[in-house]
């Protein structure tokens, strides 16, 4: 039986390995220092890696920028000059002056009838008329009246008058205090302080009647005594009678 060498196969697959590897092998530049070429093989793996982005064949374009011109502007502020506003004055406006009689505290005989007179001002801009009322508010009633017809004539503006209203004590004993306001024509209730709203009242105390006894001192002043005057008595002068016989 023949025998049939391996060595021509041996040598050919060496040629093909060897042109093999000189066709995968990169070019590399030779330095002049070393002599044995250095090839240096990566591997890729292309099913993670990123292709590279493509050089970019022209120059970009730069956007044209227009400048808007900027203005500042300069605020000054102007200091506001405070201004004296005068509040206008009620048409409707009373003030207290002073109690004409019966002033606050005064002891009544219970069941009296008594004419309470306040001294008022109209401190308003309208005259009072007879339209005008006085009329009662509220606390201790004392007989008086719903209203009661303000004035006969006209109270003028910032003149003053004197208001009154009858009233009857009453006959329980105590301490009674009644407040009343005024009403103009057209209804419209008002009163005394600068509000012009506030009320004004009457009070008084009931007390039982006193009988009035005459006054006596304690110490009784000295009787005088007259004395008796003497005086020279004359003595009584008999008449003579003289007889003639004839």
């Amino acid at each position: 039986m023949r025998k049939v060498s391996n060595t021509p196969r041996l040598v050919y697959i060496l040629m093909v390995l060897a042109i093999t590897l000189a066709c995968n092998m990169p070019l590399i530049s030779n330095t002049g220092n070393s002599t044995t070429p250095t090839v240096t093989l990566e591997a890729t793996d292309t099913s993670t890696s990123t292709p590279p982005s493509p050089s970019p064949t022209s120059s970009p374009t730069v956007p044209t920028v227009t400048e808007t011109p900027t203005f500042t502007s300069t605020v000054t502020a102007i200091p506001l000059t405070p201004t004296n506003t005068t509040a206008p004055v009620a048409c409707n406006k009373a003030s207290f002056v002073s109690d004409v009689n019966y002033p606050d505290g005064t002891n009544i005989i219970a069941g009296a009838t008594i004419t309470k007179t306040w001294r008022l001002q109209n401190t308003g801009t309208c005259d009072w008329t007879s339209g005008y009322k006085l009329i009662f508010y509220s606390g201790d009633r004392m007989g008086a009246p719903d209203e009661t017809v303000l004035t006969s004539g006209i109270i003028p503006s910032g003149a003053v008058a004197d208001v009154s209203v009858t009233l009857t004590a009453p006959t329980t004993l105590g301490s009674y205090k009644g407040y009343f306001k005024l009403k103009s024509p057209d209804n419209v209730v008002f009163g005394i302080n600068a509000s012009g709203n506030d009320a004004f009242w009457v009070e008084i105390n009931t007390v039982e009647v006193e009988i009035f006894k005459p006054f006596t001192p304690l110490q009784a002043p000295p009787t005088h005594t007259p004395t008796p005057i003497i005086k020279n008595l004359v003595p009584f002068l008999r008449p003579t009678l003289h007889f003639t016989m004839p």
